[in-house]
């Protein structure tokens, strides 16, 4: 079968226009995520509850201690190590605490922040402050980084 010049230019053209009036007339779905509605709800909301959705993963404690004098404590973001002496786990658990805080980058991507208390009472209206011992510290090494060094004088209280 010998096909003509003529017979392939008209197919073609057939061809061209059929495709262009198809895709001229297809009205695709713009889609924008903002103003679209969640239909199903989720039972994850953060990444503790992610951790708390494998089986086995629940089970392992996120609060221990490690040798002696060690606290540690995982969170979905942080990770906090607080050491105190022995003369500091034998006082009365401090309320209000005055200290230094030292909070660096590291690799860009989070943060290390050591906190020295110096000072504490057992009450935010006591007058009786007493120094820390000089062995206490917190470390917090946190996913959210900082962008430079900072070095503060910190006052916390716990109500």
């Amino acid at each position: 079968m010998k096909i003509r010049k003529g017979k392939l230019v008209t197919w073609g053209f057939i061809i061209a226009a059929g495709w262009f009036l198809a895709v001229c007339h297809a009205h695709g779905a713009t889609v924008n995520y903002a103003t679209d509605e969640k239909t199903e709800g989720t039972a994850y909301q953060t990444p503790q509850d992610m951790i708390d959705m494998v089986p086995g993963l629940k089970e392992i404690p996120k609060t221990f201690t490690f040798g002696q004098g060690y606290l540690i404590d995982f969170g979905g973001n942080q990770l906090h190590v607080n050491y105190r002496t022995r003369e500091s786990r034998k006082a009365k658990k401090q309320i209000c605490t005055l200290g230094l805080s030292y909070t660096t980058p590291v690799a860009g991507f989070f943060s290390s922040q050591l906190n020295l208390p110096l000072m504490g009472a057992t009450d935010l209206t006591s007058a009786d402050w007493t120094r820390n011992s000089l062995g206490d510290y917190e470390v917090v090494m946190n996913r959210m980084a900082v962008s430079h060094p900072i070095l503060k004088l910190a006052f916390s209280a716990r109500f």
